[in-house]
């Protein structure tokens, strides 16, 4: 069985490396975005983060309206792709129109891969080989500074708050919802990486319904197709055990990308998960 464990993490290290790194030749900071900006803010542990805020377009000359609001990791790569398809989905009136939160790191040529794996990944794997388990900590960040700084500044509906990522962000944005289900009871993760530290995020998802059996929140969970085998069968298991849960009000989306492997599935994905997020306030 260890042995077993030792090559799944081998594996995953290898296909989350090939999939940071071609994203970290495409990204960049400098892009701009129709009413988007930047903002800079530091952890109390002094890691400096980089906000890149959406308003819709109706924001400026709605002065009495609140708007749900969307929070995003990996803003780096995904905040002109979610731009995008927020734009299409909007136009059809497919969605509300959203306040979109995506968070990145700030400074020179920061590393995404190595900041990333430790705020995204919810507890200390020793057998994997960068450092991690800083999830507790980047979640306490997003509570007590970015949503406090955010939501006091813009007007959004906190009551329609949602957390999304993809890939390490994807097990993120389940941790988020488990662990303060309050605060966020919309969920997207993309391809979440679900097998980390022995399945931790099923342990996990077991102790909260035991305690939240009546938990009403939306959650979506995607996978592509033609990703690893390995990791289709942790994320497609997930899945089916989350949609044959019997004692819980969620209400749970499963998307399958046909054709797409760990990157590629992102644009299908996102488009589905933001219309399955609000699906019950749509226009």
């Amino acid at each position: 069985m260890l042995n077993l464990r030792i090559i799944f993490l081998f594996f995953l290290c290898a296909i989350l490396a090939a999939s940071a790194s071609a994203a970290e030749l495409n990204s960049t900071t400098s892009f701009e975005l129709p009413l988007t900006h930047k903002v800079t803010i530091k952890s109390p542990q002094g890691i400096a983060y980089e906000l890149v805020i959406s308003l819709p377009a109706s924001y400026k000359n709605s002065p009495n309206k609140r708007y749900p609001i969307l929070y995003y990791t990996d803003a780096q790569w995904d905040a002109p792709l979610l731009n995008s398809i927020y734009q299409d989905l909007a136009f059809d009136k497919a969605i509300p129109e959203l306040v979109m939160v995506g968070i990145t790191y700030a400074g020179v040529k920061p590393n995404y891969t190595v900041l990333r794996t430790k705020d995204l990944t919810p507890t200390k794997d020793e057998n994997f080989v960068r450092d991690s388990g800083g999830g507790e900590a980047f979640l306490t960040f997003i509570k007590e500074t970015i949503i406090h700084k955010v939501e006091s500044e813009y007007r959004v509906d906190s009551t329609q708050r949602a957390i999304a990522g993809w890939s390490f962000g994807g097990l993120f944005a389940l941790y988020a919802m488990y662990s303060e289900p309050d605060l966020f009871k919309r969920c997207i993760a993309v391809s979440p990486a679900v097998s980390w530290d022995d399945e931790y995020i099923s342990q996990l998802d077991d102790k909260f319904f035991k305690a939240n059996s009546k938990f009403s929140g939306r959650l979506f969970i995607s996978h592509g197709a033609n990703e690893a085998p390995a990791f289709v069968t942790s994320v497609s298991g997930f899945q089916d055990k989350v949609k044959n849960r019997k004692d819980s009000n969620l209400q749970l989306m499963n998307y399958r990308v046909e054709n797409m492997a760990h990157a590629g599935a992102k644009a299908s994905a996102y488009a589905q998960g933001l219309v399955w997020a609000w699906k019950d306030i749509q226009p």
